[in-house]
């Protein structure tokens, strides 16, 4: 029986003074923006960006116009790649992180990406067919993705990635610019 690792006793010491009497922890808030703002930035920054993607990349679809081609395009990103993303991982995000960190440019960019790319990383990485192939390159043999499977894949991802960066910025824009600078203040939760 040789004696306890240092790092075992502050944190018993931290439990046994909880149950003695109250903890008091000083928690850093920053400044957050209005929630209408927020909810405004929820709604209109999904369906920009999945503009944005149906101009850059519009899917075919059998029609022959150009126009209802992005404008199809645009639904169906929207209501199957944007808007459950935001609301699934957007939304937690948010109500995470807000009030914890400064609703910054590149705070929102980073979520942005996150949010957006993460369900598609998902996706490619635990999920594929049998065999696939892109312009006579083998990208998934035998259920297992190749090394041009995965060049792929990064390509897509970063694709996704810099929407995700614009729409947080868009994001940032709507929600967030204006919002006056303050020091962050200190709370203490009982």
């Amino acid at each position: 029986m040789g004696a306890e690792p240092l790092s075992y006793a502050p944190s018993r010491a931290i439990l046994s003074l909880g149950c003695l009497g109250k903890v008091h922890m000083a928690v850093t808030t920053f400044a957050s923006p209005p929630w209408w703002r927020i909810a405004v930035a929820l709604i209109v920054v999904p369906l920009v960006a999945s503009f944005a993607f149906a101009v850059y990349s519009p899917a075919y679809q059998g029609l022959p116009d150009m126009m209802e081609r992005v404008v199809q395009t645009t639904a169906v990103v929207a209501f199957f790649g944007a808007y459950p993303p935001t609301v699934a991982l957007g939304i937690p995000l948010l109500v995470y992180f807000r009030g914890r960190t400064r609703a910054s440019l590149a705070n929102c960019a980073m979520a942005g990406a996150s949010v957006a790319t993460f369900p598609w990383f998902c996706l490619t990485i635990f999920f594929g067919p049998d065999k696939a192939y892109t312009n006579d390159h083998i990208t998934y043999q035998n259920g297992m993705m190749t090394w041009w499977g995965l060049l792929e894949a990064v390509e897509l991802l970063t694709e996704i990635a810099v929407f995700g960066i614009a729409a947080g910025g868009l994001f940032w824009l709507i929600a967030a610019a204006g919002i006056k600078n303050q020091p962050p203040s200190k709370k203490v939760f009982e």
